[in-house]
C-alpha cells in the first residue's frame, strides 16, 4: 500500500510541476504582451504597415483614435480612413468606422506579432488573421462569406461584381511585395453587371455558379490552377486555366495567357450577335468554343487554341 502512495505522491507531484510551469510560462507571455504594447509605437505602426500592404504612393492612413484593452489585450481604432491612392486610383476614401485588432498566442511562421482583424465595410463584417514579422507580414481569410456589393470600394468603379463568394485566402508579403499566394473563391450567384468588351457593351451576366483556385510561389507569375463558370442556366459557361504576370499597382494590365473552353447560350447570342462572329473560327466540341485568351486582364482576346 506505501509504495502505491509513494507513486501516487510522485505522480501528483510531476502534474503539479508541469501545471506550475503553464501558469509561470503563461504569466511571462503575459507581461511581455503587456509591455510591448505599452511602449511599441502601435500608432505609427499601423500607419506603417498600411502604406506597406497597399503600396500606394502618396499613401497616407488616418484614424481619429486608437485604445487599448488590457483585458484580453487589444487595439481598437475608430474611424479609420484610407484615402484611394492608396490602391493606386482615384476617388472617395474607403472609411471604416472600427476596426479591432485583438492580439493572438506568438506566431513563428512567419515569426512575429499576430492579431485577428475584425471590421465591417457597407455592412459587411470582415475578419482577418494577420501577422506582422521582420520585413514579413502575412495575411488569412478563412472560408469567409462576403457580398461583393457591400465591398465595392475595395474593388473599384471599373471592376463590378455581385452575389455572395466564399473566400479562402493565405497571402505571405516580403517588404511590401507579395511572397506567396493560395486563393479559393466559389459562389452560387455571381453577376457581373454590364461591361464593355473591346468597344461593345455585354448585357448583365447571372453566372451563377463560380469556381476559382490560383496559388503562386515564384510572383509576378499568378497559376490559375481552376477558372470555372457558369451551370446550364447561365448565359455563359467557362472552363480554364493558365497564368497571368501581374504587374505591381496596375493588376488590368497584367498580360493573361489561359487556355480551355466557353459556350454561351442562345438567349445570349441573340443579344450580343457580334460573339458568334468572335468565335466563328474556333473549334467546337460538344457545343463549347476550344479556345485561348491572351492579351492583358483588362481587356482579353481570344486568340485560337
Amino acid at each position: 500500500m506505501s509504495t502505491m502512495s509513494e507513486i501516487q505522491s510522485l505522480d501528483e507531484i510531476q502534474y503539479k510541476s508541469k501545471f506550475k510551469f503553464l501558469i509561470i510560462f503563461a504569466l511571462v507571455v503575459f507581461i511581455f504582451i503587456i509591455s510591448f504594447l505599452q511602449f511599441y509605437p502601435i500608432g505609427d505602426k499601423i500607419k506603417s504597415t498600411i502604406k506597406t500592404s497597399f503600396n500606394g504612393r502618396g499613401c497616407n492612413p488616418d484614424f481619429d483614435q486608437i485604445r487599448m484593452e488590457w483585458f484580453f489585450p487589444k487595439i481598437i481604432i475608430s474611424d479609420l480612413v484610407i484615402p484611394s491612392n492608396c490602391l493606386d486610383r482615384q476617388g472617395p476614401p474607403i472609411k471604416f468606422t472600427h476596426l479591432t485588432l485583438n492580439y493572438q498566442l506568438i506566431n513563428f511562421s512567419p515569426f512575429g506579432l499576430p492579431f485577428k482583424i475584425e471590421t465591417e465595410l457597407g455592412g459587411q463584417p470582415l475578419s482577418i488573421y494577420y501577422v506582422a514579422g521582420i520585413g514579413q507580414q502575412f495575411i488569412r481569410i478563412k472560408d469567409q462569406s462576403i457580398n461583393l456589393v457591400r465591398i465595392q470600394p475595395l474593388l473599384g468603379s471599373n471592376f463590378k461584381l455581385g452575389g455572395t463568394v466564399i473566400l479562402d485566402l493565405a497571402l505571405g508579403l516580403n517588404k511590401g511585395q507579395m511572397s506567396s499566394l493560395r486563393l479559393k473563391a466559389q459562389s452560387k450567384d455571381l453577376q457581373i453587371p454590364p461591361q464593355n468588351i473591346q468597344g461593345f457593351t455585354t448585357p448583365p451576366l447571372k453566372i451563377n455558379d463560380f469556381y476559382l483556385e490560383a496559388s503562386s510561389e515564384n510572383p509576378p507569375r499568378l497559376m490559375i490552377e481552376k477558372l470555372i463558370m457558369g451551370n446550364t442556366e447561365s448565359p455563359i459557361r467557362a472552363n480554364f486555366k493558365g497564368r497571368i504576370s501581374m504587374l505591381d499597382g496596375n493588376f488590368g494590365m497584367s498580360p493573361a495567357d489561359l487556355s480551355g473552353e466557353i459556350a454561351f447560350s442562345e438567349q445570349f447570342k441573340k443579344n450580343l450577335p457580334l460573339i458568334e462572329m468572335m468565335f466563328q473560327s474556333f473549334t467546337q466540341r460538344d457545343g463549347f468554343y476550344q479556345v485561348k485568351l491572351g492579351g492583358t486582364i483588362g481587356s482579353l482576346k481570344p486568340i485560337g487554341n
